[in-house]
């Protein structure tokens, strides 16, 4: 992957109910050529867990078909478990969108070691092998039902195997997104933990003895309500200085602006971030997102050269685009030696605060092409 340098870059998106670009480029896609295609889905009870699937199984194409399916174990004390209805609603549609299409391989996912420990994350990305992708011509990965302590280890998995193997014959990897602002303001996050933690794969340079007394430079990406998570990262890093990301442009013009103020005591009065290290990076492309966050890291690292350079830490509490922007600057940054964590507060399950009337119409896909055929010069 190398998204700053001169190679071409797609990103298509549109609402799905319009059928357009979203439809018109995998349609692009799978009547150039046989494509073998490999989905990855968590399941969980958002109802919009297989909007991705179907809209690129309903365009057609030939070749082989697979779905890895990872099924949660967050325990029985998961407040996820009182969806379970909705869980196997969103199982049986699965099988009925799957049928004589391909075959659906569950992979069991531990949460919590028998000791109590949180194994999330890492098993995430044992899921994945090289060897597993080796069959397919594009790997999907749709994180509509993943939490981010899912997808940001699988992403990451990913993307190192296929930089690791031949680039003129690895798959193209793909990460689907199904936006729907109503039902995203309305799926929170239940029983935070105490502690913030690096995100596995993201955290050795950090936490070495011989980086002890390198400067910290903390990039939170911001979303609604999450006050109580930037307190523990804070609290985990202790930062010498904060560049916080705001969403701007956003579908909401005042989103940002509404942010600063929910904020502002937090942020300004408390933690004493300058106006000038403000980020404002587009809600809804994760590419401009990334490319913002990467030269913030490459000026301090610049700029800190002679002081021995300095730590990033990079933490995401905002949309899923914007997460994606966030781990991709974040991956890059690392793949090119910079000393960089994800910093992350992990949640004991999930929770939906209303009870609304789904309406698939309302839903927009977004399809990001993040390595394979389009960046090949």
């Amino acid at each position: 992957m190398n998204l700053h340098g001169n190679m071409k870059l797609r990103w298509e998106h549109y609402l799905m109910h319009k059928g357009g670009n979203f439809n018109v480029f995998w349609a692009d896609m799978l009547k150039e050529k046989e494509r073998n295609l490999l989905f990855i889905l968590g399941l969980g009870f958002d109802p919009r867990m297989c909007c991705g699937l179907k809209a690129i199984l309903d365009v057609g194409g030939n070749g082989k078909r697979q779905c890895v399916l990872i099924e949660y174990d967050e325990g029985d004390a998961s407040p996820s478990r009182n969806y379970s209805a909705q869980i196997d609603a969103n199982r049986n549609q699965l099988d009925g969108i799957m049928k004589e299409r391909g075959d659906i391989v569950p992979k069991k996912l531990s949460m919590w070691s028998e000791d109590g420990r949180r194994i999330g994350s890492r098993r995430a990305s044992e899921i994945i092998d090289a060897k597993m992708l080796n069959s397919f011509t594009d790997i999907v990965i749709d994180i509509s039902s993943m939490p981010r302590g899912i997808y940001f280890p699988i992403i990451t998995k990913v993307l190192y195997c296929l930089d690791n193997t031949d680039g003129y014959s690895s798959p193209n990897l793909h990460v689907l997104i199904s936006e729907d602002t109503q039902l995203d303001e309305i799926i929170q996050e239940e029983g935070i933990d105490e502690n913030a933690t690096y995100m596995h794969g993201f955290s050795s340079d950090l936490e070495r003895e011989a980086t002890a007394g390198v400067p910290t430079i903390w990039i939170p990406v911001l979303g609604g309500g999450k006050e109580a998570q930037l307190v523990r990262i804070y609290d985990h890093i202790k930062p010498d200085e904060i560049c916080p990301v705001f969403p701007s442009p956003s579908r909401n013009p005042r989103r940002a602006d509404n942010l600063i103020l929910e904020y502002r005591e937090l942020l300004f009065d408390r933690l004493r971030v300058e106006a000038q290290n403000i980020i404002y990076a587009s809600e809804r492309n994760s590419f401009e997102a990334y490319r913002q966050i990467y030269r913030a890291i490459t000026r301090y690292k610049d700029a800190l050269k002679v002081l021995g350079g300095c730590k990033i830490v990079v933490s995401a509490v905002s949309s899923k685009l914007l997460s994606i922007g966030a781990l991709l600057a974040a991956y890059e940054a690392k793949k090119t030696g910079y000393m960089i964590g994800i910093s992350h507060v992990e949640s004991f399950g999930y929770r939906m605060t209303n009870n609304i009337q789904y309406d698939p119409n309302s839903v927009e896909l977004f399809s990001l092409w993040l390595s394979g055929e389009c960046y090949r010069e």
